[in-house]
């Protein structure tokens, strides 16, 4: 009797570690802002799905975050569920793209060929502008001085 008791505790335990996993993966991809239990969500900066930044974007549906530090500053664009699209760094007036985000091949700065078709302004600060371009099904970012 003491074996089965056992038993059944240790499965009930593994079933609560489980859901308790899986729950904290299900939350991160969520796309909530905090944690589930009114804490926000931990994060630092580029490269993260709720960075500690405001959100420049005009567009509910899409994040644009900047950063900076040593004298570079960064824009990041992140869709709705907080998944890293597209990245950029910039000093003065030399931009280059980041190799994060799922649209990395898809960031045009100043010097690339600009897709085709209209483009929706998604941020605009005094040193950067993010502009949304849709073609033949894919998403294209331009990120350049406004």
């Amino acid at each position: 009797m003491y074996t089965k008791s056992f038993m059944t505790l240790s499965l009930t335990a593994m079933g609560l570690l489980f859901g308790l996993t899986t729950s904290q993966e299900a939350l991160a991809r969520c796309g909530c802002p905090e944690d589930g239990h009114g804490q926000p969500k931990v994060a630092i900066g580029l490269g993260e799905s709720f960075p500690v930044a405001v959100d420049l974007a005009v567009d509910p549906s899409w994040a644009v975050y900047e950063f900076e530090r040593d004298g570079v500053r960064y824009v990041q664009v992140n869709d709705e569920f907080g998944d890293v699209r597209a990245a950029a760094g910039r000093i003065d007036d030399t931009f280059w793209v980041m190799p994060i985000g799922s649209d990395a091949d898809r960031v045009s700065v100043p010097g690339d060929a600009v897709p085709a078709g209209q483009g929706v302004v998604l941020a605009r600060t005094a040193d950067t502008m993010v502009v949304r371009y849709r073609s033949g099904g894919q998403t294209r970012w331009v990120i350049r001085a406004p």
